[in-house]
């Protein structure tokens, strides 16, 4: 019994002190959405976890935990990471661990260059839920893509998703800003197409692996017709209670009947000769409406700019329209505890750190302004202030959703600075939200909101 328990020992001293075997880790440029292929080859098997990292952000794994044998294999990957995000533009350190089954433990690291993405679809978005098909108004649909290729659209019924009824095809040549495309809800036979529920997918020509989808119902009869109503507060007291959240979210609101980022002035009296008492953007940014009156004048209130004070004032009936909000999700940034909560058919889903604006002496117009906005333009990415940005999507005239800052450094993105501060007030107006995705939050990041909350989403940013 001594001699096998002196064997056991001897044999573990040896495992524990022999050399490491080589594990080599082989692999061309990288390029999102490509078949991108890593090699690797040892002696023995073992499991086998490759971890990709690129600056201060952590990457989905190419493989976790895979069981392989000894020898060489490939293994495919499409350099996306958490929730489809591609690689961006640069380099990527790919380092893979082997744990042989003789509990030796094999490590191998290369650095590869990341090239621009294959052409594909990043996300399908209608701007509405339901539809009502009557030759005045259009569906409109965004769909965003990774570069310059040609790209193809299907509307399907949801239980005949392979018979296409209608098709649409186009060559996109432009940079980060999605495609709209706009349906008037006919099919191939020129009909309007029957009540129902309906799949839109979206992918490119040459990579139709990579589908993108969003749904749409199809009404029987039109919704009512929105007219100008006195509305009540927009944001809720008690921001803790859910369903006054939701049904703040998904209520029709008022906003300028002007083009996206066109100032609507509010006047101190009933009068267009009288002061000034601010302006607001149009169609993004909505307004309380207080009274109504006969001669066609309307009492209003909102957050004005450039200074964000609440303020109240008289607008013409004619120049505001009401808006129904995209019903599928909402969110409330909470400027007090810096975040942003997101909700999806009346439940939250996950909640994300941000930061929106620092007043200072040297800039009092900073702030990030309270009050409801419809989510608008989806932008390119920008630089700004010594960082880059991306994902950002318009809110306001002023102020933008989007990914906290980054800085290049040496072919990654060095969030540090702007990681930091998140939770804090730091930015100089956007909302900036975090990169890091997790399951504590749904996936939920700044990747996340650009791909899933579609245009005409209402955003609460709480007083």
């Amino acid at each position: 019994m001594k001699r096998t328990a002196a064997a056991l020992i001897i044999s573990l001293l040896l495992a524990a002190v022999s050399p490491a075997r080589a594990l080599e880790l082989e692999t061309g440029m990288i390029r999102p959405f490509a078949d991108n292929v890593l090699t690797v080859t040892s002696e023995d098997g073992g499991v086998l976890t490759i971890k990709a990292v690129n600056g201060t952000v952590p990457l989905d794994n190419p493989v976790t935990d895979m069981r392989v044998e000894g020898g060489t294999i490939e293994i495919p990957w499409t350099a996306l990471t958490f929730g489809g995000e591609p690689l961006s533009p640069g380099s990527v350190t790919l380092q893979a661990t082997l744990k042989g089954y003789d509990r030796t433990v094999e490590a191998a690291e290369i650095r590869q260059k990341v090239g621009t993405p294959m052409p594909a679809v990043l996300c399908c978005l209608p701007a509405a839920r339901d539809f009502y098909p009557d030759g005045k108004h259009v569906l409109k649909i965004e769909i965003a893509v990774s570069g310059r290729g040609t790209y193809e659209m299907d509307i399907a019924r949801k239980d005949k998703p392979e018979e296409s009824i209608w098709h649409y095809r186009t060559t996109y040549s432009g940079r980060g800003e999605p495609m709209v495309v706009r349906w008037d809800g006919k099919g191939r036979n020129h009909r309007f197409c029957d009540p129902g529920e309906y799949i839109i997918s979206a992918r490119s020509a040459h990579r139709p692996q990579f589908v993108q989808t969003g749904e749409i119902t199809i009404l029987d009869e039109p919704l009512p017709e929105l007219s100008l109503a006195v509305t009540g507060p927009l944001i809720p007291g008690n921001l803790s209670d859910d369903a006054a959240v939701w049904a703040a979210l998904i209520a029709p609101v008022a906003v300028g009947d002007g083009g996206e980022g066109k100032g609507l002035i509010l006047m101190s009296e009933k009068s267009a000769r009288s002061e000034r008492a601010g302006s607001v953007n149009c169609r993004t940014v909505g307004l309380e409406i207080l009274e109504l009156y006969a001669d066609g004048w309307a009492k209003v209130a909102g957050w004005r700019q450039p200074d964000g004070v609440y303020t109240e004032g008289y607008v013409k009936q004619d120049k505001l329209k009401m808006i129904r909000p995209n019903t599928r999700y909402g969110a409330v940034v909470d400027k007090k505890n810096q975040t942003m909560t997101v909700y999806e058919d009346g439940k939250r889903i996950g909640t994300v750190l941000v930061s929106t604006g620092w007043i200072s002496e040297a800039d009092r117009s900073a702030d990030t302004r309270s009050g409801v906005y419809l989510m608008g333009t989806r932008m390119d990415d920008f630089a700004d202030y010594g960082h880059n940005y991306c994902y950002p999507v318009r809110i306001d005239g002023y102020n933008l959703i989007h990914q906290m800052g980054y800085i290049p450094d040496n072919g990654s993105r060095n969030f540090t600075d702007e990681m930091e501060a998140l939770g804090t007030k730091a930015s100089h107006g956007c909302i900036r939200v975090d990169a890091r995705a997790g399951e504590e939050n749904n996936g939920i990041n700044a990747w996340w909101i650009w791909t899933h909350m579609g245009h005409d989403t209402k955003i609460i940013i709480s007083e």
